[in-house]
This record gives structure tokens, C-alpha cells and sequence, in this order.
């Protein structure tokens, strides 16, 4: 990949997590509309496709769409980083796209998932979904939606902050 590619993917990887656009539907529009100014629209479609693969393999009910979009900016910088995965996105947008007469991003949900679950098992698809997994449960703004505090080793560890805040059952005599 060259240096003009990669400062491309980094801009949108900047744009994506500190501006607030994935806000509406991951901010799709806004991206698909500004990657005018790029040479290739590429990027600007992995993120949409990236985005749309994370919500389908990891649904959290009410996360807010900008903890997806934080993610997919590491996920994006991780695979671009990596020469061994680096062309991994655009495989599985290609597999994705594969099977059917339109874009897989087009696609009713319905049809989405049946795309994802014919191509499970590949090898690239276990490594996007893994790369994805790691990010998002890593991330605090998910942690916070799911009422997990964070670490403790910071903190002197579970036995002083947690281990006795045991609410939910019943006092025993």
C-alpha cells in the first residue's frame, strides 16, 4: 500500500471517531458523500460495510452507532497497519457482494445475514469478526452501555472495588 492510500484511510479513521458523523446510520451518507475528494471510494465503503458487518455480528441494543464507528476506525487502522491483513476488507466486501445482484450494504437485514452466514466459515471472515470482537468489547463506551466497570487492577484489584457489590441476591441470616 502506498502513502497516499494509507494517509486516506487514516483521515477517514480520524474523521469517523472524532467528529461525530456516525451518529446516522454510521455515517454512511456523509461518508459515501465526502469521498468525492478521494482518488477511490474504497475506504469510504469499507467503513460502510465494515460498520454495517460489526452492528450484524455484535448487536447491543441502543449502543450508540459512535462506539461503532470507534471501532471500526481501530479495526481499519489495525488491517491497514498489518500487511498480512491489509486487503482482508475489500475480500469480504468482494465475498459479500458475491452472491447476490446488488450491494451486500443494500441488502434487507434478512438477506444480510444469510450472505454472513454462508461465508462463516472462511478463513478472512473469522478474521474480520475476531479483529472486530477485540475492539468493540475493549471499548468503554461499551463497557459502560453493559454496566461493567472497567479493570480493576487499577484500582487494587476486585477485592476492593466490586467484589462485595452483590446486589441482586437475597440477604442470608
Amino acid at each position: 500500500m502506498n502513502d497516499k492510500q494509507t494517509t486516506r484511510r487514516r483521515f477517514l479513521v480520524a474523521a469517523l471517531t472524532f467528529s461525530g458523523v456516525a451518529s446516522g446510520s454510521l455515517g454512511i451518507s456523509f461518508l459515501r458523500s465526502s469521498a468525492a475528494w478521494a482518488a477511490a471510494t474504497d475506504d469510504a465503503d469499507n467503513l460502510a460495510v465494515m460498520g454495517r458487518l460489526a452492528q450484524l455480528l455484535f448487536p447491543h441494543d441502543g449502543l450508540a452507532d459512535s462506539v461503532y464507528g470507534e471501532v471500526i476506525g481501530e479495526v481499519l487502522a489495525t488491517t491497514a497497519a498489518d500487511p498480512a491483513t491489509d486487503g482482508l476488507l475489500a475480500v469480504a466486501e468482494e465475498a459479500l457482494d458475491a452472491a447476490q445482484d446488488q450491494a451486500w450494504i443494500d441488502l434487507p437485514e434478512s438477506e444480510q445475514l444469510e450472505a454472513m452466514i454462508a461465508l462463516q466459515n472462511e478463513a478472512f471472515f473469522a478474521g474480520i469478526r475476531e479483529t472486530v470482537r477485540f475492539h468493540l468489547y475493549y471499548h468503554p463506551g461499551l463497557w459502560q452501555h453493559i454496566g461493567y466497570p472497567g479493570s480493576s487492577k487499577e484500582h487494587g484489584g476486585y477485592k476492593f472495588r466490586g467484589f462485595d457489590d452483590i446486589d441482586w441476591l437475597p440477604e442470608t441470616e
